[in-house]
């Protein structure tokens, strides 16, 4: 039966998940179309969680990284990108990540946070975002806006690399006086003391889990 056959594949994607995050996976093969959808889910939404944190490690190493030394290859972050069977939007999402791994490394954590925003925002944009230029803008300028304050000494520097990051994004020599205002705007929104708070807490925890894991 159908249903058996998909069942069978899902309790074999369900072992792989497990063998890359560790929890014990059911083993059971599901027996309604109900369960078999909701466990399906499930794993869905779990390798979409680990694609994210594989593509945000990747771009962190590549803004940190020397110009042209980067240790991931553009390739592999695009191959994490909803645009990579889309032509036209996995040029302009390889352009972008190119642009960034031929660039000096960013040494402020600050300025290299919210570049990793807005290339963020690029590479897991639908390819009908990425390909639209006025979408892909708004999608920038709406991942900067949502990232803490900068300092003001880096606020230009951050505003100067965001727009050149909308300009590589959108095929443009340079970004149009509006869209710099929207940067600067985006750049210096208020910060929300409690979402900075709670990811503070979460970048604590993160770490010492990772401590505990190495051990």
């Amino acid at each position: 039966m159908r249903l058996d056959d998909l069942a069978v594949r899902l309790v074999a994607v369900e072992a792989k998940l497990a063998t890359l995050t560790g929890v014990i996976s059911n083993g059971d093969a599901p027996t309604s179309i109900d369960n078999l959808a909701a466990r399906l889910s499930v794993v869905e939404t779990t390798v979409a969680h680990l694609v994210t944190i594989q593509a945000q490690e990747h771009i962190d190493a590549i803004i940190a990284a020397p110009a042209n030394a980067a240790p991931v290859e553009v390739e592999q972050l695009l191959a994490l990108s909803p645009s990579a069977d889309h032509a036209d939007a996995a040029d302009i999402v390889a352009d972008v990540v190119a642009a960034q791994s031929e660039a000096a490394p960013v040494a402020h954590d600050e300025v290299a946070d919210i570049i990793a925003a807005a290339v963020m925002a690029v590479v897991t944009a639908n390819p009908e975002v990425v390909v639209n230029a006025e979408a892909i803008t708004a999608a920038i300028v709406a991942a900067v806006a949502d990232m803490p304050t900068p300092s003001p000494e880096v606020a230009e520097e951050v505003a100067a690399a965001v727009a050149e990051v909308i300009a590589t994004a959108t095929g443009a020599n340079e970004v149009t006086s509006e869209v710099q205002q929207q940067v600067v705007d985006a750049v210096a929104t208020p910060a929300d003391p409690e979402l900075d708070d709670i990811e503070k807490r979460l970048d604590d925890v993160e770490a010492q889990l990772d401590s505990l894991l190495v051990k």
